[in-house]
């Protein structure tokens, strides 16, 4: 009795200083993490929007939730809005991706956030070339199925899958931004977070 009572003491003092240590280093690593999502996400702005000279954030509170927009200006007028859009459809799961798109409802860029697609086949798409070829000169509010489902998009093979979760994320992202739109034009400028591109 006096051995376990000692064993679950040792234990207990064991937990307790691995759950103070795994508390310090998050106290440490939660800022950096943070930033660097951020810088990410601006990044990944940048990437997807036309050229512009200050970037506006939008939130707009839905029945859903609430949805971010960011819009590009120059010289006053809205050059692109993006937006991110999420599906669970992917062959392993979640997919989170930002899309641009210009006034006229050309799409101007995706690229995936969040992933968790096999290496070498879905995770191919993250390569910004290969979604070029996703998206290149298409409307935001066409058809957004694969060629093997009876759609437009070309696939790639051996990744239809991953394709046809990002081409739901776009359509149901581009879905959302339609509703939304007017909302988002007679609102009032947001927050500017950016002054160059």
């Amino acid at each position: 009795m006096k051995e376990t009572l000692n064993l679950a003491l040792r234990l207990a003092l064991i937990c307790a200083v691995a759950a103070l240590a795994l508390a310090q280093i998050d106290g440490l690593t939660r800022e950096p993490i943070a930033a660097a999502e951020a810088r990410a996400q601006r990044e990944a702005v940048k990437a997807v929007l036309p050229a512009f000279a200050e970037l506006v954030i939008d939130t707009l509170s839905t029945d859903t939730g609430e949805v971010v927009y960011y819009s590009g200006l120059q010289n006053g007028a809205v050059t692109g809005c993006a937006f991110t859009a999420s599906t669970r459809l992917g062959y392993s799961g979640l997919i989170e991706i930002i899309v641009g798109v210009d006034p006229g409802g050309k799409v101007t860029g995706v690229r995936i956030l969040r992933h968790a697609e096999t290496p070498g086949l879905g995770a191919n798409y993250a390569a910004p070339k290969v979604l070029n070829r996703f998206y290149k000169d298409r409307e935001l509010a066409g058809d957004w199925k694969v060629v093997k489902d009876g759609g437009p998009v070309d696939a790639i093979t051996g990744a239809t899958v991953t394709g046809r979760a990002i081409g739901d994320a776009i359509a149901t992202g581009g879905r959302r931004y339609a509703a939304d739109r007017d909302r988002i034009e007679a609102r009032p400028a947001a927050t500017a977070v950016d002054q160059e591109k």
